[in-house]
Formats: C-alpha cells, structure tokens, sequence
C-alpha cells in the first residue's frame, strides 16, 4: 500500500509541475519539452496506478480528489491557452468566419481590441 501512497503523491507533484509549465508555455515556447516531459511521466504514473484493484485505492479518497482537482484545473488553463492562441491566429489573419463547438457562426469581428481576448 506504500507504493500506491508515493504513486499518488508523484502524480500529484506532476500535477503541479504541469500546471506550472502550461502557464510558463504561453510566454516561452522553450518550455514545451518539459510539458511533453511531464505529461508522459504523468501517463506512466496512470498505468502503473491502474493495476491495482479499486479496493487499494479507496483507502486515498483524499488524495483522490485532490489528483481530481489539480486536473480539472490543469485541464482548464490548457483549453484556455488554446482559446487565447486561436483568437491570436484569428486576429493576425483576418478570419471572418468562426464557428463554436455547437457548430454555430460567431458574429464577425475585425481589429485586436474588438475581440474578448
């Protein structure tokens, strides 16, 4: 059951150490190695956590829910990231055209300061 413990608490330090890249690779695309880096440690913790039997791990639901927490978090700057380089890429070059995730048009916008950025 202590492996199951320093799992957790590994997963929850990459968690952190992800979330700090993500705000870093907005301003410094350098940082995107160790992103990459953290994401694929953090998938090898994942499959060394689904080994064990739900029974092992309830014994965690603290920790559990923290790990929850942290990944919808880090889940939330990345989708945020992406909205901020997309209206970037739009407003560079001119897009009249946008569609949500609905599949809806968006009203047209011209210039960097009519946008919600």
């Amino acid at each position: 059951m202590k492996n199951v413990n320093n799992i957790l608490d590994k997963l929850i330090e990459k968690l952190n150490e992800e979330k700090d890249l993500l705000i870093k690779t907005i301003e410094d695309a350098s940082y995107t190695e160790n992103l990459l880096a953290v994401i694929e440690e953090k998938r090898d913790l994942l499959a060394k956590l689904s080994q064990f039997k739900k029974e092992d791990l309830e014994k965690y639901k603290d920790k559990l829910t923290t790990i929850e927490s942290l990944s919808k978090r880090n889940m939330t700057i990345a989708v945020s990231n992406v909205q901020f380089i997309e209206e970037i890429f739009s407003t560079l070059f001119d897009e009249t055209k946008k569609y949500d995730q609905s599949g809806t048009v968006s009203q047209e916008q011209k210039g960097l300061f009519n946008k919600k950025i």
